[in-house]
């Protein structure tokens, strides 16, 4: 029997996926060449963008054409499936299975009615979420889930309500996991959740709060050199967290800090919990604190009510925080939100000219702030060959930058000292420092 996943969305489903993968593979499964190799076809999906929803619009219609060339059994599990569990299967009656967030890691369960009469229709009503145990890794690196779902309710986001309340992982299993990982030689290891740093887990009246989580992975790990997290929301970002990040020798300096928006009117009906004067003392202390320390964004461009005046402020904060890179979309209505109520009054052609030139922005930013740091030496971890010339390697900076340069490729896996001596688009040029 071979299977085929196809995966959308965050580093959290990627690493669901690669549990499921390893579960399949132990009850008999091999990995198909393609969808049209396959007995079994997994759609783990995303509801967060309006955009990763049509994109399994599509290729649902894609796998209904298929069924009437072969015989297999689709499964759509992940987050679109969780928001919209109760249409999906009348809708799209090519689907055979539908498992929301919590019951996809349990996926194997329903293994045994292929053989005979197919999957059951429908779903489990009730299930807690379960973590993965060991996932595979992608060369060097290792993504680790310690946390899930988000209590958040920003009034934008379909996250809270697909991924439900947060729960913590057992730092038992977050550190035998790393163990196992330390013993393969993993070099780098990021540990996720929707929203990482609110980790805390309690048991036996004891709470281990992400920092503690972060010192206690910093006393057990060897082989493991590198430690990121994603995603971080501002309010939860501590001075206990900044301190531990300047002091680390494993952590990276280098963090994800979505702010979403340069207004305070526009942050308070997101219900971001935060300032804009709050999120910049934030930066400040950050960067007063965490030598040479890195920052990246999420921005969101067109939100219900903003005005010229509340866009402005975007595009003054991405100048004065200088953050090294953005993630930029813009506002598109999820049915279930708080937001799903406001009136969606910029209209479209404008929404994408803000965003047109939020990246524009940022573009200039990055290049300027890339340019100012030629000359200086960084270390680089290599994770493969160039695609443009076999005789260069590619590497990432702690700070998350990819950097090419001459070298064979039995360095992939190794970190290397490299000096930055030009600018391929936003691409580091380097060479090995001698």
């Amino acid at each position: 029997m071979h299977y085929w996943i196809e995966t959308y969305g965050c580093q959290m489903n990627k690493a669901e996926t690669e549990a499921l993968m390893l579960s399949l593979k132990a009850s008999g499964f091999t990995e198909a060449r393609g969808p049209e190799q396959a007995d079994l076809v997994i759609l783990n999906t995303c509801a967060v963008r309006k955009t990763a929803e049509e994109r399994i619009w599509g290729r649902l219609g894609f796998y209904r054409t298929l069924k009437q060339k072969k015989s297999f059994k689709l499964i759509l599990t992940g987050c679109l499936a969780e928001r919209l569990k109760e249409s999906l299967q009348t809708d799209y009656p090519e689907v055979d299975l539908v498992l929301g967030s919590a019951q996809k890691l349990r996926l194997t369960s329903y293994l045994s009615y292929i053989p005979h009469e197919g999957f059951k229709g429908g779903r489990e009503e009730q299930a807690e979420y379960s973590f993965a145990r060991l996932h595979s890794s992608s060369g060097s690196k290792a993504f680790v889930p310690i946390m899930h779902g988000c209590n958040n309710f920003c009034s934008y986001c379909i996250v809270p309500y697909v991924r439900g309340k947060e729960i913590s992982r057992n730092p038992k299993e977050i550190l035998a996991e790393l163990h196992e990982l330390d013993k393969r030689h993993i070099c780098e290891v990021t540990l996720l959740g929707q929203n990482v740093n609110s980790y805390c887990f309690e048991e036996n009246g004891k709470k281990i709060t992400f920092v503690d989580l972060l010192s206690m992975i910093e006393n057990e790990v060897n082989q493991i050199r590198w430690v990121r997290f994603l995603t971080s929301h501002p309010k939860d970002v501590s001075p206990q967290l900044i301190e531990r990040l300047a002091s680390s020798h494993i952590l990276c300096r280098h963090l994800h800090l979505p702010v979403q928006h340069g207004s305070n009117r526009i942050l308070k009906l997101m219900n971001r919990c935060y300032t804009r004067e709050e999120y910049l003392d934030l930066v400040k202390r950050l960067k007063n604190t965490v030598s040479e320390i890195t920052l990246t964004t999420d921005i969101l461009v067109g939100f219900p009510g903003e005005t010229e005046a509340d866009f402005h402020e975007v595009l003054t904060l991405l100048e004065e925080v200088g953050y090294s890179d953005a993630f930029t979309y813009y506002y598109n209505p999820r049915e279930g939100t708080k937001a799903y109520a406001f009136v969606d009054d910029v209209p479209l052609e404008l929404k994408l000219e803000r965003l047109r030139l939020v990246i524009a922005k940022m573009q200039a930013i990055k290049l300027r702030l890339k340019k100012e740091r030629l000359g200086q030496e960084e270390v680089v971890l290599v994770e493969g060959i160039s695609k443009k010339d076999s005789s260069e390697v590619l590497g990432r900076t702690e700070h998350d930058e990819m950097v090419v340069f001459k070298g064979p490729a039995s360095l992939i896996g190794q970190f290397v000292k490299v000096r930055l001596v030009g600018l391929s688009g936003t691409t580091f040029k380097a060479r090995a420092s001698d």
